[in-house]
């Protein structure tokens, strides 16, 4: 590769990088926390680039750059950073859950978890939580703050077939959430049960879920995921930050 286009692929990544970074498409790929870190990034990619180019047209070409280094093949080395610029992936969903591993919030050995006092829950009539919060206070708060308490949680559905039914026969139907604590390459999903939803949705269908959690269900179940009834639901479209981050 010639220095020309090393200089044109510093700064086509630095843009690259500034661009997911400004328009918030980086959240599909790490957690909000390093927005700051992308930034810098982007502009020292950009700023060496640019540098490295005005010093070469200061400079001039060197004799031997006419005769070697050129060639269409080093050229496809901008297509990843040309790719990322025009075609952002699509954030994890249902299809990652059937390939990664769920978040391990408890051992699966026999026992029952250790308890501690939770935080009380918000005095409104059905406070928004996030899933990892539900899991967690279903599995270790001693003073059992969801017994009987509405609340609410969104995350897309997972088990769901061609025509909005369960995959198996009796099987359950989950809304799930993506955790990640860096980036996708860490990513793990979080699961309740879904009880009382009726209405057919497709696998990836985001909902934004009103209900209560069966006492007890999360230690009954062997992947620790309680069971939440559903006493009111609705379709949302997908949230701009759609992972969510274990405390």
């Amino acid at each position: 590769m010639n220095r020309e286009t090393q200089n044109l692929l510093l700064v086509l990544i630095g843009g690259a990088v500034l661009w997911t970074a400004l328009d918030g498409n980086y959240q599909r790929y790490v957690k909000p926390g390093l927005f700051p870190f992308l930034i810098a990034s982007g502009i020292g990619f950009v700023l060496l680039g640019g540098i490295a180019i005005v010093r070469d047209l200061r400079r001039g070409p060197e004799p031997d750059e006419h005769h070697h280094g050129s060639g269409r093949a080093q050229w496809a080395l901008l297509a990843p950073a040309t790719a990322l610029l025009l075609i952002p992936p699509p954030a994890l969903g249902a299809a990652a859950v059937t390939t990664s591993s769920p978040i391990q919030v408890a051992p699966t050995a026999a026992g029952q978890p250790e308890l501690e006092a939770f935080p009380p829950l918000p005095n409104d009539p059905a406070p928004t939580v996030s899933l990892y919060d539900l899991v967690q206070r279903a599995l270790f708060d001693s003073t059992h703050s969801l017994d009987g308490r509405e609340v609410t949680i969104t995350g897309f559905l997972v088990g769901m077939g061609a025509d909005g039914q369960p995959r198996q026969p009796g099987g359950t139907v989950d809304l799930a959430r993506m955790l990640i604590t860096c980036c996708v390459a860490d990513a793990r999903y979080i699961y309740v049960h879904l009880s009382g939803r009726t209405e057919p949705f497709d696998d990836d269908s985001w909902l934004e879920v009103r209900g209560t959690v069966d006492p007890g269900s999360a230690t009954r179940d062997h992947g620790k995921a309680p069971t939440f009834r559903v006493t009111d639901y609705h379709r949302i479209p997908a949230p701009a930050r759609t992972y969510e981050l274990p405390r």
